[in-house]
């Protein structure tokens, strides 16, 4: 098994993905985790289909408490074998409130950027031409948040990840 590093210095995203391969059936993968669930209280999880997702207890949560989901296919080369897919991220409100910020200050910055070029370029004074450098800040601080939640999270994110590999217990599974 290979370790998981979701924490390099160099790496810039803050909702981290990984993928595996088992030699294990997808449905021998989920019956696996589902069984593991009950055995301990330290994860809480839910099944839907071909989804599993992950979840620390409400009395352990914090604000940036992470969440895990796991989506179990058939491995296209061969179908005998489970091909995992794991996206780990901050709650799903969270995680909308992130996507909102950023999708507010590109559109304000695009409008107030553009009405402030086309009114320089007019040769009239407008401060909307501070939209730009304004808005590249903004998106630098709605960052540093984001990766704060993350470093914060980083023990229960880890804990998710390590779950997941003690359920599987696939000696030969491979890290893609």
């Amino acid at each position: 098994m290979t370790v998981f590093n979701s924490h390099n210095a160099d790496n810039i995203e803050i909702r981290p993905r990984f993928k595996l391969i088992s030699v294990r059936s997808n449905e021998e993968v989920l019956d696996k985790i589902e069984e593991a669930l009950p055995k301990q209280k330290e994860v809480l999880g839910q099944r839907s289909k071909n989804h599993i997702f992950l979840r620390i207890p409400e009395k352990k949560q914090h604000y940036w408490s992470p969440f895990m989901e796991v989506v179990v296919d058939k491995y296209y080369d061969n179908e005998e074998m489970a091909y995992i897919r794991c996206i780990l991220g901050p709650k799903q409100s969270i995680w909308v409130m992130l996507v909102f910020f950023y999708i507010f200050i590109g559109v304000l910055a695009l409008f107030g950027g553009m009405y402030g070029l086309v009114k320089w370029n007019l040769g009239k004074e407008t401060i909307f031409i501070w939209a730009f450098p304004v808005a590249f800040v903004l998106f630098g601080i709605i960052y540093g948040t984001a990766k704060y939640g993350q470093r914060k999270g980083r023990d229960q994110m880890l804990y998710l990840v390590s779950f997941l590999y003690h359920a599987i217990d696939d000696e030969k599974m491979e890290r893609l």
